[in-house]
């Protein structure tokens, strides 16, 4: 019994060791993102039970975790109201179904989050919409970074989308220096420009990093965004040397969150903010 008990100890702790161990920090300048809020129904490492682009998960990397800004991905209804929604479809995590360019705002907005029995039992989310997160940021001191990842399954709403939302960020006179516009379609990227020229835009590679930095070329954009797993220092580092901001997403190990940190981005959209402001504070 002594010895079970001894291995079941010794197994926790290597695992407690692995979990906080990582490669040494050698750059710490970079902004500290909550990716998709910080929602994304892990049952470990952390255990987060909240739906992404959920009011809860941004407010929880913000406010308990000390963010300097979000990630989140912004959708557009078919009666021009953005709305924070992750997935493409409805049906992978609400009891709707169909894209929400598909669907009126009222048919969406309030939609419950299903992650499961298991997830629902810690969590009771709702689809928001993007001027319910502009509401809720109005009320801070100082306005957070936001990344804007673009949703958009129809490119002839191209201009209509961009108009559509540089008019709502007008509005609450949202700064301009503190929003990025990411999208893997330059074109739609190229809306934006011609909307608000001042717009900080970035390329997402969709994993292919030396064909997205051909494109920023052609396209004169001025950032890329790419998987933190799958590039490497001397792509970003290339990436910087042309004069572009780079972001990357995913991590949620400190391992994987400090080799991304090592890749010396100008942003990380972290699935696991937690983590990483402790680590650069």
């Amino acid at each position: 019994m002594l010895l079970v008990l001894a291995i079941v100890l010794l197994a926790f702790a290597a695992g407690v060791f692995l979990l906080y161990r990582h490669e040494k920090l050698e750059y710490k300048e970079v902004l500290v993102l909550g990716h998709a809020g910080s929602g994304f129904f892990s049952p470990i490492n952390p255990f987060n039970p909240l739906p992404a682009n959920s009011m809860a998960s941004i407010v929880k990397a913000m406010e308990a975790h000390g963010a300097d800004g979000v990630e989140v991905d912004v959708q557009l209804s078919e009666d021009g109201v953005p709305i924070l929604y992750h997935d493409m479809t409805l049906e992978s995590m609400t009891a709707a179904e169909g894209l929400i360019e598909n669907h009126v705002a009222a048919d969406v907005i309030g939609l419950k989050y299903d992650g499961g029995f298991f997830y629902n039992l810690f969590q009771e989310e709702e689809i928001i919409t993007m001027e319910a997160l502009l509401q809720y940021f109005a009320t801070y001191q100082e306005a957070p970074y936001l990344h804007l990842d673009l949703r958009n399954y129809s490119p002839e709403r191209h201009a209509y989308y961009a108009r559509t939302l540089m008019a709502l960020l007008r509005e609450y006179r949202y700064p301009l220096q503190k929003l990025v516009f990411i999208s893997p379609d330059p074109d739609f990227l190229q809306a934006f420009r011609e909307v608000e020229p001042g717009a900080q835009l970035m390329l997402d590679t969709g994993g292919d990093f030396e064909q997205a930095l051909q494109t920023v070329a052609a396209y004169e954009i001025g950032g890329i965004c790419a998987n933190g797993g799958s590039v490497t220092a001397e792509q970003v580092a290339r990436a910087k040397e042309l004069g572009l901001e780079v972001a990357l997403f995913g991590g949620k190990s400190r391992s994987s969150i400090a080799r991304m940190i090592n890749l010396r981005p100008d942003a990380i959209q972290v699935n696991n903010v937690e983590a990483m402001r402790d680590m650069l504070d």
